[in-house]
Protein backbone atom coordinates (compact mmCIF):
# COMPACT_ATOMS: atom_id res chain seq x y z
CA UNK A 1 0.00 0.00 0.00
CA UNK A 2 1.31 3.81 -1.12
CA UNK A 3 1.42 6.56 1.87
CA UNK A 4 -1.36 7.89 0.33
CA UNK A 5 -3.40 4.80 0.32
CA UNK A 6 -2.53 4.58 3.75
CA UNK A 7 -3.95 7.83 4.62
CA UNK A 8 -7.16 6.88 3.06
CA UNK A 9 -7.27 4.12 5.20
CA UNK A 10 -6.71 4.74 9.08
CA UNK A 11 -8.29 7.10 11.06
CA UNK A 12 -6.32 7.52 14.19
CA UNK A 13 -3.17 9.25 14.20
CA UNK A 14 -1.02 10.35 17.23
CA UNK A 15 1.43 12.99 15.82
CA UNK A 16 4.73 12.69 18.34
CA UNK A 17 6.55 15.62 18.63
CA UNK A 18 3.91 17.90 19.09
CA UNK A 19 4.32 21.66 18.97
CA UNK A 20 2.43 25.07 19.46
CA UNK A 21 3.65 26.64 17.34
CA UNK A 22 1.83 26.62 13.69
CA UNK A 23 4.84 27.02 11.05
CA UNK A 24 6.43 23.74 12.63
CA UNK A 25 5.65 20.31 10.88
CA UNK A 26 4.65 18.78 13.82
CA UNK A 27 1.44 21.26 14.47
CA UNK A 28 0.69 21.67 10.27
CA UNK A 29 0.73 17.55 10.15
CA UNK A 30 -2.21 17.52 13.13
CA UNK A 31 -3.87 20.59 11.17
CA UNK A 32 -4.06 18.69 7.83
CA UNK A 33 -5.07 15.08 9.49
CA UNK A 34 -7.50 17.01 11.59
CA UNK A 35 -8.83 18.88 8.45
CA UNK A 36 -8.77 15.37 6.09
CA UNK A 37 -11.54 14.53 9.29
CA UNK A 38 -8.93 11.87 11.38
CA UNK A 39 -8.94 11.84 14.63
CA UNK A 40 -5.86 13.01 15.75
CA UNK A 41 -4.04 12.38 19.11
CA UNK A 42 -0.53 15.10 19.74
CA UNK A 43 1.88 13.91 22.29
CA UNK A 44 4.13 15.85 23.54
CA UNK A 45 6.03 16.14 27.18
CA UNK A 46 5.87 19.79 27.06
CA UNK A 47 2.39 20.65 26.48
CA UNK A 48 -0.52 19.52 28.29
CA UNK A 49 -3.07 21.37 25.66
CA UNK A 50 -2.73 23.09 22.50
CA UNK A 51 -5.46 24.67 20.15
CA UNK A 52 -8.22 23.56 22.86
CA UNK A 53 -6.64 19.94 21.92
CA UNK A 54 -5.53 17.77 24.97
CA UNK A 55 -2.20 16.79 24.43
CA UNK A 56 -0.34 13.86 25.83
CA UNK A 57 2.71 13.21 27.54
CA UNK A 58 3.63 9.76 25.96
CA UNK A 59 1.63 7.73 23.20
CA UNK A 60 1.36 5.29 26.52
CA UNK A 61 -1.75 7.90 28.14
CA UNK A 62 -3.92 8.40 24.73
CA UNK A 63 -6.61 6.36 26.41
CA UNK A 64 -7.80 5.81 22.52
CA UNK A 65 -6.45 3.32 20.14
CA UNK A 66 -4.30 4.75 17.40
CA UNK A 67 -3.69 3.41 14.23
CA UNK A 68 -0.56 5.33 12.59
CA UNK A 69 2.13 7.15 15.22
CA UNK A 70 3.54 9.73 12.94
CA UNK A 71 7.43 10.49 14.19
CA UNK A 72 8.02 14.07 13.88
CA UNK A 73 10.89 13.89 16.43
CA UNK A 74 14.86 13.39 16.32
CA UNK A 75 15.63 9.35 15.80
CA UNK A 76 17.75 9.62 18.38
CA UNK A 77 14.16 10.15 20.68
CA UNK A 78 12.23 7.90 17.97
CA UNK A 79 14.23 4.93 18.46
CA UNK A 80 13.31 5.07 22.08
CA UNK A 81 9.83 5.26 21.46
CA UNK A 82 8.86 2.32 19.30
CA UNK A 83 7.81 -0.31 22.22
CA UNK A 84 5.45 1.91 22.97
CA UNK A 85 4.27 2.23 19.45
CA UNK A 86 4.52 -1.54 19.39
CA UNK A 87 2.91 -2.12 22.78
CA UNK A 88 -0.35 0.59 21.75
CA UNK A 89 -0.53 -1.96 18.54
CA UNK A 90 0.00 1.49 16.33
CA UNK A 91 -0.74 -0.06 12.63
CA UNK A 92 2.23 2.25 11.17
CA UNK A 93 4.92 4.01 12.21
CA UNK A 94 5.17 6.98 9.81
CA UNK A 95 8.44 8.23 9.75
CA UNK A 96 8.85 11.93 8.43
CA UNK A 97 11.42 13.29 6.41
CA UNK A 98 14.15 13.91 9.24
CA UNK A 99 13.36 11.33 11.45
CA UNK A 100 14.47 8.69 9.89
CA UNK A 101 17.96 6.34 10.68
CA UNK A 102 19.08 2.84 9.43
CA UNK A 103 18.80 2.03 13.45
CA UNK A 104 15.63 2.88 13.92
CA UNK A 105 14.22 0.94 10.77
CA UNK A 106 15.96 -1.79 11.83
CA UNK A 107 14.66 -1.72 15.50
CA UNK A 108 11.00 -0.89 14.01
CA UNK A 109 11.16 -3.74 11.97
CA UNK A 110 13.04 -5.94 14.71
CA UNK A 111 9.65 -5.19 16.52
CA UNK A 112 7.58 -6.22 13.68
CA UNK A 113 6.42 -2.59 12.82
CA UNK A 114 5.21 -1.16 9.71
CA UNK A 115 7.32 1.82 8.22
CA UNK A 116 6.05 4.67 6.31
CA UNK A 117 8.76 7.19 5.00
CA UNK A 118 6.95 9.83 3.71
CA UNK A 119 5.69 13.52 4.23
CA UNK A 120 2.02 13.56 5.12
CA UNK A 121 2.00 17.28 4.16
CA UNK A 122 3.78 16.53 0.59
CA UNK A 123 1.21 12.94 0.13
CA UNK A 124 -1.53 15.42 0.87
CA UNK A 125 -0.93 17.84 -1.53
CA UNK A 126 0.57 15.42 -4.47
CA UNK A 127 -2.79 14.31 -4.40
CA UNK A 128 -4.87 17.97 -4.42
CA UNK A 129 -5.94 18.66 -8.05
CA UNK A 130 -6.02 22.29 -8.63
CA UNK A 131 -9.08 23.42 -10.48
Amino acid sequence: MNPYEILNKYNSYAVIGMNNDPDKYAHRIFKKLEEKGKTVYGVSPKYTEIDGHPIYSTLKDIPFDVEIAVFVVNPSIGIHLLEDVKQKGCTYVWLQPGTIHDELLEKAHALGLETVEACVLREYNRHTKVI
